[in-house]
């Protein structure tokens, strides 16, 4: 079968993951700082769905790819379909997830544990393919999949800052511990959250400028 190019498109999503994490983020902070729990939760149903929508779609480019390798041997790597789709798939179980638990009004703090494993597998995919030299652009691959490999690890203090208090003082049982309906550390989880946020700042930022090289040679230059 001849090469499809969906590389653009995919990255494209990967943008388009952080700003809505980003923004639902900065939201929900925002409304529980002002103590208003029903704006928050509201922020974060709304947040949840585009994220469910993205990893939905992102799930089907990922899933396809595991299963056709439509990449296999160009330019002569077959790993390349190991190394994007893998990721690919591993985030997509996290959005979808997330988005899941969120709706259903389950704790999130498991899907955050996954983000960890998730995250450490991920810079593990950017050191090897590094490596090797894998892609066209190693050091651009490097800084995108090193800031969203940090952004999954840090989603496991923001799930449980959901759990403890946005969800968990509307809905027993949904805290990974009973605790107060405020935090007892405020400045704690504001550095928690401070670094996640920024995480995904850096993840939405590298994937802009991967994408616009990517997009920029493959619009001109098509494979």
């Amino acid at each position: 079968m001849g090469f499809i190019d969906d590389l653009s498109l995919i990255l494209d999503l990967l943008v388009l993951v952080p700003a809505a994490i980003f923004y639902t983020g900065v939201m929900v902070w925002f409304e529980v700082r002002r103590k208003d729990l029903v704006r928050a939760g509201n922020h974060l149903r709304e947040g949840a769905v585009l994220l469910g929508l993205l990893g939905l779609v992102i799930g089907i480019f990922a899933l396809w790819g595991e299963l056709t390798w439509p990449i296999n041997g160009f330019p002569t790597a077959t790993s390349y379909d190991l190394f994007f789709f893998d990721v690919l798939t591993l985030m997509a179980i996290l959005l979808v997830a997330f988005a899941l638990a969120v709706r259903m009004r389950y704790p999130t703090h498991m899907v955050g544990m996954l983000g960890v494993i998730i995250g450490i597998g991920v810079l593990f995919y950017a050191f090897r393919a590094y490596q090797l030299s894998l892609t066209l652009q190693p050091l651009d691959t490097l800084m995108t999949y090193l800031a969203f490999g940090a952004m999954s690890i840090m989603s496991y203090p923001a799930t449980l800052y959901i759990d403890w208090f946005v969800i968990g003082p509307t809905t027993p049982g949904a805290d990974p511990l009973p605790s107060d309906p405020t935090p007892a550390y405020p400045k704690m989880w504001w550095g928690l959250l401070g670094l996640f946020l920024l995480s995904v700042f850096l993840s939405g930022l590298a994937a802009v400028l991967y994408g616009v090289t990517v997009v920029w040679g493959h619009l001109g230059a098509p494979p």
